[in-house]
């Protein structure tokens, strides 16, 4: 084990770090106990992730075994948060991640999304001891409204369980490291929307982006504000209206660009003067994303 390390991440982090203590009341319920968090509810663009975490039962509170202690991946900085998430590969027992695509988010929307992340991440969760393999067969959740693994696995739900859990802090590191390298590979083709700072989560700089290059349809998630309007809010401000249509010419203008270097308007690129059934019509659409006002 890396414990030098470990105690050299650990002296540089500040404020209260997480054993595991907590879990060690839920040690009688099963003999692989995982923990599970998520990454990028709350983002507009790029996938939802989430991590299930099987970490061994020791008592990490020994000095020796201080390896261990993560906290919550928010509280802890980027560059710190990789060398957390090297260690938690290195001694977890088994690490499960289910990624939900942004159209699938689009389509069942942020609670059933996260499900469906949790779900994937514990199928995924398989590990080999002594030659068989085994799932985890007890779960500690963070705990969301509407937000559960629907398995048929027993499973705890824990308020700030990031704060709390060992394994649900680790689960939480994981998620959100490998969120973020997909992220950051999205930057690198898309420069325009600051991904590599705000990992697809809604921002001016990330806006200013839309603005700009408009929606790279397939990554952002186009069903929900800012690219909707917010159904429990009666009035928006005329701002936001005006926004979302010039985010629609931006979109209609990058997308024409692609084809053929103009907009579909009156005058397709393409000859229609054959009366063939499978011919093209000769007014073609523009295309862009719908965008509701």
């Amino acid at each position: 084990m890396r414990t030098g390390l470990a105690a050299k991440l650990l002296n540089r982090q500040n404020g209260k770090l997480v054993d595991n203590t907590f879990d060690r009341l839920y040690f009688g319920e099963g003999n692989l106990i995982a923990g599970i968090d998520e990454s990028g509810v709350s983002d507009i663009a790029g996938p939802l992730v989430a991590a299930c975490v099987i970490l061994p039962k020791i008592e990490v509170h020994k000095d020796d075994l201080r390896i261990f202690e993560v906290d919550d991946s928010k509280k802890i900085h980027e560059r710190y948060r990789k060398k957390h998430a090297e260690v938690i590969w290195q001694t977890a027992i088994g690490i499960g991640i289910g990624e939900v695509s942004p159209a699938e988010v689009d389509c069942l929307g942020r609670h059933a999304a996260t499900r469906l992340a949790m779900f994937r991440s514990v199928l995924a969760c398989r590990t080999t001891v002594k030659n068989k393999l085994v799932k985890p067969d007890f779960l500690l959740i963070d705990h969301a409204p509407g937000v559960y693994a629907p398995v048929s696995i027993a499973q705890k739900l824990i308020e700030s369980g990031d704060e709390k859990s060992l394994c649900i802090a680790a689960a939480s590191v994981v998620a959100k490291v490998y969120r973020d390298e997909i992220m950051v590979r999205l930057h690198e083709r898309f420069p325009f929307y600051d991904w590599i700072n705000n990992k697809g989560y809604p921002c001016e700089a990330h806006f200013q982006g839309i603005d700009s290059h408009g929606i790279q349809t397939g990554i952002h998630r186009v069903q929900r504000w800012p690219f909707r309007r917010t159904p429990n809010v009666k009035e928006e401000t005329k701002k936001w209206k005006q926004r979302r249509q010039k985010w629609r010419q931006a979109t209609e203008r990058a997308l024409g660009r692609e084809i053929d270097g103009s907009l579909w308007t009156t005058n397709p690129p393409f000859s229609t003067a054959s009366h063939n059934s499978n011919a093209l019509p000769q007014t073609a659409p523009i295309i862009g994303t719908t965008l509701r006002s």
